[in-house]
């Protein structure tokens, strides 16, 4: 699809000085910090793709999973662990 513009390529940095003119003006009721964080992030939005690659970061943190074994873990009796469980709760409420 065409994208259709009145401007011409001429015009466009006298209008974009115009146009950084004008917020300048609205961004000046903020400190200096501010504006310079305001128009960092401006960049940043410009400058980012929209579909970034995966970072060599993010490809260096995966983790291996490690499978562990339950048949070397002893076997309990789920309803005494439970009743012993409740029974230790009830003496520590009762003190």
């Amino acid at each position: 699809m065409a994208v259709e513009s009145w401007i011409t390529p001429e015009e466009t940095p006298a209008l974009a000085e115009a146009a950084k003119a004008v917020i300048e003006c609205r961004l000046s009721r903020i400190s200096a910090a501010e504006r310079e964080a305001y128009w960092a992030s401006i960049r940043k939005a410009y400058n980012t793709p929209y579909n970034p690659p995966v970072s060599k970061r993010a490809q260096a943190a995966q983790v291996s999973v490690i499978e562990i074994s339950t048949a070397e873990l002893p076997s309990v009796d789920v309803q005494a662990a439970a009743l012993a469980s409740a029974t230790l709760s009830a003496d520590i409420q009762a003190a």
